[in-house]
């Protein structure tokens, strides 16, 4: 049966769900979920990814909460299902395992969202499909930095990783044993890093503000981009403009285009 009440506790998942007509049905979502601009506007609030308003949810009588595994909290989501509320969890590491992951909410919501989640994951399937079928003329490496104070980055076993290998990047932080770990930029020197990414999520960098720091820890050479990371670390429907930033992340390292920094 079609969910008529929806709550979303992820971002991503909340952006996708609007893209393929769930709005009407989204009754709640999470502070942090401000995508698609101004079509939220008025909805009720249910805390944060890490520290949802558990009572508030459940006083808004929804059908199914959207949960990534990742993003949320095991014991919350264990706290919903036993007060019998229906819970969608899903967990995309690959940018293929998106659009399996867009079909699964689209029967969630049923209806017309069927059809519509089904165009959405075509079309990321396509553009996936096209990088994949020109692997890129030159490679980079690369650390991406998701935090300051302590500095952590990425390992391989990440979405971000998979989608940055379609650009020709390597991660010099690739074999290690845990997704997000901690380092220092001075381990960075050591590894021959030919481009620093610094996106504005989770951590808010901002080329006005950290310009200086990071040319004073890493240099002018390598690069430093600083790049919006809803397009590097959001799936579902915001996985095509990752896609399109790995078209443009190609063409800068093929001479086609010149960075700024």
């Amino acid at each position: 049966m079609p969910a008529s009440r929806i709550v979303s506790l992820c971002p991503s998942i909340t952006e996708t769900l609007v893209a393929i007509g769930g709005l009407p049905r989204l009754v709640g979502a999470t502070r942090y979920c401000v995508r698609p601009k101004k079509l939220l506007r008025g909805l009720s609030r249910v805390g944060g990814t890490k520290s949802p308003d558990l009572p508030r949810v459940l006083a808004l009588e929804p059908d199914v909460v959207f949960a990534n595994e990742e993003e949320n909290r095991k014991e919350d989501i264990e706290t919903l299902c036993r007060e019998g509320i229906e819970v969608d969890v899903t967990f995309p590491r690959r940018v293929a395992d998106v659009p399996a992951a867009v079909r699964q909410w689209g029967r969630r919501l049923g209806g017309d969202s069927v059809e519509a989640a089904e165009a959405l994951a075509r079309r990321i399937e396509s553009a996936h499909q096209m990088l994949c079928a020109s692997p890129p003329s030159r490679s980079f490496s690369y650390a991406y930095w998701i935090w300051k104070d302590p500095w952590m980055t990425i390992s391989d076993d990440t979405y971000v990783a998979d989608l940055l290998r379609l650009a020709g990047g390597t991660n010099v932080f690739a074999g290690e044993s845990v997704r997000y770990p901690l380092v220092s930029p001075s381990q960075a020197l050591t590894r021959d890093v030919q481009v620093h990414f610094f996106p504005s999520e989770p951590f808010p960098f901002r080329r006005q503000r950290h310009e200086q720091l990071t040319y004073a820890l890493f240099g002018g050479q390598p690069r430093r981009l600083f790049v919006d990371g809803d397009d590097y670390c959001w799936h579902g429907a915001r996985t095509l403009s990752g896609l399109e930033e790995m078209h443009r992340i190609r063409n800068m390292f093929e001479g086609k285009m010149v960075s700024l920094i």
